[in-house]
């Protein structure tokens, strides 16, 4: 099963990078995870901000194949408790396709994108670091894998 962290970003500092392929590493081989790194529009005064949402949620949309999971964070998403969470996460191992997870730019996801998702996904409704975003993700993925491995971390 492969999961895609697909985010748009301008850098990724060394220690995001660590904290991320720490949990990457504790999936046993039948998860494969990656952290995609998608550049986000170039912000000029002749663009309006509805227009680079619609430009880098293309970029998102585009990054993926027909068929495959979609799955935005969003702050006006659903949130979900660990096991709401493991229990989604069980389903989309099940389907056999391809999961995308996708964080847009400082602006948020096109409504766009949001419809096309197959979830929307508020990790909270507090605002945190773009950067953290997918350390968090992957981190409560690793979480719900493990409770499904009877694994003894996510106690």
């Amino acid at each position: 099963m492969k999961l895609n962290i697909l985010a748009i970003e301008r850098r990724r500092p060394d220690w995001a990078r660590v904290a991320f392929e720490s949990y990457k590493n504790r999936f046993d081989k039948s998860i494969q995870v990656e952290w995609l790194r998608l550049s986000p529009v170039k912000r000029i005064k002749t663009l309006d901000k509805r227009s680079i949402i619609k430009v880098e949620s293309n970029k998102l949309l585009s990054s993926t194949k027909e068929g495959e999971i979609l799955i935005s964070l969003d702050k006006e998403g659903r949130s979900w408790s660990t096991l709401e969470l493991k229990d989604k996460f069980e389903d989309w191992l099940s389907s056999s396709k391809e999961i995308n997870f996708f964080i847009g730019g400082p602006d948020g996801l096109s409504s766009e994108c949001l419809k096309k998702s197959n979830e929307v996904w508020s990790l909270s409704s507090l605002t945190f670091p773009h950067v953290i975003i997918p350390v968090l993700v992957i981190e409560q993925l690793y979480r719900v894998w493990s409770i499904g491995k009877n694994h003894p971390y996510h106690r």
